[in-house]
């Protein structure tokens, strides 16, 4: 550990000697609901349940009591961007501190890292129990690592996340003892530990239970693997892990087993009523085997319940949130700025405060033409420069501001943040004038001068181009629908629909998809460094715009992978050279020369930076910060604690 100061020492990282708290009890408390378990015999006492070194949490604010449920609305089924944050994902081997400063242990009470950062020991707590009862140990690490990630045949399917990647070659594994693994890379990966501790690659180590998936490997199934694939009805046991074991990224299927009753977790509950059971409200309970306890010996979490009601719309979230029938909530509440209002309103009678809420996104809503497109006209079109260029001159940036921000906004195509350090004028001001005349000028010479008869442009094919746009609800489809009526001012075809979030989950995973309208990641330092899949295409699924130059860079040999052209292959060469870089000054040069490229590019259209949020907490709902942070690499809730929530 002594050089890991100079492996990494930009203003976000690191946190090197991290001293957790203790307690002198030698025993522990527990929730009466389990207490009764226990004296029913069907439970193990708690000491027993609990790891020898549980993690030790000091609350934020005070002891909490036990017992009471935390209420949240989901909107429609397919909303697990709520529920994985909070219930059972994200409490990984480490995590982020509360104020994004840096990691601390979490599953792994230590981390030994080498110096030229290239091997992480972890050292797990021994006595950690999946909340099946089952240890969580070595075993399921490795199996995650040699077994999954880093198997050729797994990888041709489900390819390995470039944050599990250096120099071109997925980590290894190294099992020291039952809770000691060392992972290792071929070179630095100096900020393997923060990716950790991000939304995507951080709920990855705790979410393949080794005694359950085993039987689907052929490398520990030599009986009845075939009949278990042929019973599946698929084709092969990487299709069959994935359906049985999840993948990264199946956290947008209601498929993913671990929504389900049957699949174990190690986070703070689980789900007791699965989409199986209910399409109107999932449940989920206290997990027993839970490791962490506050500072008076009290298992954690304190909250019996979790239950997330199932809403076809965000109106009717808010609406439940005024009237003081949510907990604790951001996500479709404060996150639309047409409820603000209502919010602010209703504070007395829904006896509820509001927490100033700080983003990390660069974008309100990033604009993602999809570049690879399956079909080759489009793809052909929607990678012609000139042809973005037109329609974000086509954009009026302002009137979307008016109409669905409240009049409060600035315009701005994608940059990191002002404060971040890494601000580019430049790249927030190119493109952004709403310009009728300039944005026709570009879209003639992108070669679509020709119209037919209702003045639609005709691409390449000699036939009109089309863009469906095609959004989700809020403010994307508030926007979605402006930016369509600008477009076809242009002489574009776009159609604009508001769909359901499964189907638009679905037709990303397709390759389906005209456009995307999302969130545009990158603002903070942190956000640019550990999640720049806006800027640069890393995520199969979350770099909506080039979904299979992303997938190329993890597996050029996967199926569906499409060879990217010579900029976009050194944006990948730069960044992997920038996640082995050692110094502040390093790792701030490189970003610079992969921001010179995201610039000259311009494969991303922005609409404005975002602007300040809240989050909804009754007055009675405990143990909250007074300020608190959004994003995905900062996967809220999860680094706030959402353990020690109570309620008075």
């Amino acid at each position: 550990m002594k050089n890991m100061q100079r492996i990494i020492v930009t203003t976000l990282f690191l946190s090197l000697v991290y001293l957790p708290n203790s307690i002198s009890a030698k025993t522990y408390n527990e929730a009466p609901m389990l207490a009764k378990l226990v004296e029913q015999g069907k439970l193990p006492p708690v000491e027993q349940r609990l790891p020898d070194n549980p993690l030790v949490v000091t609350p934020h604010e005070r002891i909490g009591k036990y017992g009471g449920t935390w209420r949240q609305g989901m909107r429609t089924i397919a909303d697990w961007g709520l529920v994985n944050r909070q219930s059972t994902h994200h409490d990984g081997l480490v995590r982020w501190k509360l104020d994004m400063s840096g990691w601390k242990p979490n599953l792994a009470h230590k981390v030994d890292v080498n110096d030229d950062a290239s091997e992480f020991t972890f050292h797990l707590r021994k006595g950690l129990k999946w909340s099946n009862g089952v240890p969580f140990t070595a075993d399921d690490i490795t199996f995650w690592v040699n077994d999954l990630v880093a198997n050729k045949e797994y990888g041709m399917k489900y390819a390995p996340s470039d944050r599990f990647m250096a120099g071109g070659e997925t980590f290894k594994a190294t099992k020291i003892d039952a809770y000691t693994v060392k992972i290792s890379f071929v070179r630095p990966k100096g900020l393997f530990l923060l990716n950790l501790s991000i939304g995507e690659a951080g709920q990855e180590p705790m979410r393949y239970p080794f005694h359950i998936l085993k039987k689907y490997h052929p490398k520990y199934n030599k009986t009845n693997l075939d009949q278990l694939i042929a019973e599946a009805g698929v084709g092969t046991w990487p299709e069959l892990m994935g359906i049985k074991g999840g993948f990264y990224n199946s956290h947008g299927l209601t498929a993913d087993p671990r929504y389900h009753k049957w699949f174990p977790v190690v986070g703070p509950y689980k789900i007791i009523q699965d989409p199986d059971d209910s399409t109107t409200e999932l449940i989920y309970e206290r997990n027993p085997y839970y490791w962490k306890v506050d500072t008076e010996g009290n298992q954690l979490p304190y909250l019996d319940f979790q239950q997330y009601t199932i809403f076809n719309d965000q109106e009717a979230i808010a609406l439940a949130a005024a009237n003081g029938q949510i907990d604790f909530e951001w996500r479709h509440i404060c996150t639309n700025p047409k409820f603000r209002p209502l919010l602010v309103d209703n504070q007395k009678k829904g006896d509820y405060r509001l927490i100033p809420t700080d983003y990390t996104y660069a974008n309100e809503i990033a604009i993602k033409l999809n570049l690879n497109h399956k079909d080759l006209v489009k793809r052909e079109v929607f990678q012609n420069k000139k042809f973005r260029i037109g329609l974000s001159h086509a954009i009026d940036r302002q009137a979307i501001i008016d109409s669905v921000f409240a009049g409060v906004g600035e315009p701005a195509n994608m940059s990191p943040l002002r404060n971040s350090g890494m601000y580019r004028k430049s790249m927030a001001n190119q493109y952004v004038e709403y310009n009728v005349d300039l944005a026709n000028k570009f879209l003639d010479e992108a070669g679509y001068s020709k119209r037919d008869s209702n003045g639609i442009r005709l691409g390449p094919d000699g036939k009109p181009i089309r863009i469906a746009v095609d959004t989700i609800a809020g403010i994307l489809s508030d926007s979605g629908e402006l930016v369509a009526n600008d477009w076809r001012a242009v002489g574009i075809g776009a159609q604009f629909n508001e769909i359901e979030r499964s189907f638009h989950t679905k037709r990303i995973f397709e390759n389906g998809h005209d456009v995307v309208f999302w969130s545009g990641d990158g603002g903070t330092r942190g956000d640019l460094y550990l999640n720049p899949r806006v800027f640069v295409p890393t995520s199969p699924f979350e770099s909506e715009h080039a979904t299979r130059w992303a997938l190329w860079n993890q597996n050029p040999n996967a199926p569906g992978a499409q060879v990217p052209p010579p900029k976009v292959q050194k944006m990948y060469t730069l960044l992997d050279d920038f996640n082995a870089a050692n110094t502040q000054e390093g790792q701030e040069g490189l970003m610079n020369q992969i921001l010179d490229l995201v610039e000259d590019t311009f494969h991303v259209i922005g609409i404005m930076f975002p602007n300040p949020t809240c989050t909804l907490a009754k007055n009675n709902f405990r143990n909250v910060p007074e300020r608190l942070i959004l994003g995905w690499s900062y996967p809220s809730d999860s680094p706030v604690g959402v353990e020690q929530f109570f309620k008075e």
